[in-house]
């Protein structure tokens, strides 16, 4: 679930408590989810589909860093050799 749509389900569990019609309700809702974005965004909460996508990075880095890692091996050993 995306974080629009987090955020239309909890605006819309909300406006169902309110006995609003019209206009009204689509401002209310409006202003709902701007507020609920922010105090989000304030909190730091994140969808598990950004944490997966997070984690998919942080496994990439963690590859590339171990391959950096055997290459500046190499380069010192090449070094080594050459002294």
């Amino acid at each position: 679930m995306n974080r629009n749509s987090i955020f239309k389900e909890i605006s819309n569990r909300l406006l169902q408590l309110l006995p609003l019609t019209g206009n009204l309700k689509s401002q209310v809702q409006s202003k709902m989810n701007s507020a609920l974005k922010s105090a989000f965004e304030e909190l730091g909460v994140i969808t598990n589909d950004e944490l997966e996508q997070e984690r998919i990075a942080l496994e990439r880095a963690l590859i590339r860093i171990a391959e950096l890692e055997k290459q500046l091996e190499s380069l010192e050993s090449e070094l080594r050799e050459k002294n």
